[in-house]
């Protein structure tokens, strides 16, 4: 049987998203993949940054790949279920 994920507090899961996004940010592969995924540009991204749903779509890009999401998890020192938390905290499903 699944064990539903257990929601965290929005700024819980935003502080888990500036987290992902600074480590995505350290390093120029990680980085490159990230704006080519995404479709943002060195120019755009900032003024992405302050849209609502930007911390929604670094957590999105993040658990859509599983061995950046371990590693994340890995860096932060938590489990990728606490990510996936965060995950389901900025973006619900509309099956709940």
């Amino acid at each position: 049987m699944n064990t539903p994920l257990k929601r965290v507090t929005r700024e819980q899961a935003e502080n888990v998203a500036v987290g992902a996004f600074s480590f995505i940010t350290s390093d120029e592969e990680r980085l490159g993949r990230f704006l080519a995924v995404s479709g943002l540009g060195p120019e755009t991204i900032r003024s992405a940054a302050s849209s609502p749903g930007f911390f929604a779509g670094i957590l999105d890009y993040v658990v859509s790949d599983e061995p950046l999401l371990l590693a994340l998890a890995k860096e932060l020192d938590m489990k990728p279920e606490h990510i996936m938390q965060a995950h389901w905290t900025l973006s619900p499903s509309e099956f709940e």
